[in-house]
């Protein structure tokens, strides 16, 4: 049994759970590529609009970036799909479980259906520090992913 990650579930609710669940590591230490990203923004009213738009397009940003935008308004978490290379390491992000073994990745995270969150770490102890971030954060359905359990193949929110 090979571990992959770790899945849960998050309060389908406005709030900053991205950053929470990005509390696990140091995500200054990376640079990102996002893609996928649906994540609308909360205003002081409670009313929703369209996240900002320099990140509604697939992209790569530093850590320091995308700290800077997750502590901004509330947000409405829909779909995202983040991936992490260390500090200057990025390369063209691919669709699949095997890219992701063989890349530059260390962390692929994929987050649908504004609940379910797939974590996909290349080292134990950063799986380790989002599984027990999961339980300290009082997430449900925490469990490891293996390649027991694990059937997926593409590591994309979409089914295309």
């Amino acid at each position: 049994m090979s571990l992959r990650g770790v899945s849960f579930e998050i309060p389908n609710e406005p709030g900053r759970v991205l950053i929470d669940i990005l509390s696990a590591i140091e995500m200054k230490a990376y640079d990102w590529f996002l893609r996928n990203f649906d994540f609308p923004i909360q205003t002081m009213d409670g009313e929703l609009y369209d996240s900002l738009e320099e990140f509604s397009v697939d992209q790569n940003v530093t850590g320091r970036e995308l700290a800077k935008w997750l502590r901004g308004p509330s947000n409405y978490l829909i779909f995202a799909e983040l991936f992490a290379f260390q500090s200057g390491q990025t390369e063209a992000v691919g669709m699949t479980y095997e890219w992701f073994q063989e890349s530059n990745c260390h962390i692929a995270i994929l987050v649908y259906d504004c609940t379910y969150v797939d974590i996909y770490c290349k080292e134990q102890h950063v799986s380790e520090a989002f599984y027990e971030n999961a339980v300290r954060r009082g997430y449900t359905g925490i469990k490891w992913v293996t390649d027991d359990n694990d059937p997926r193949t593409r590591l994309s929110v979409w089914s295309e």
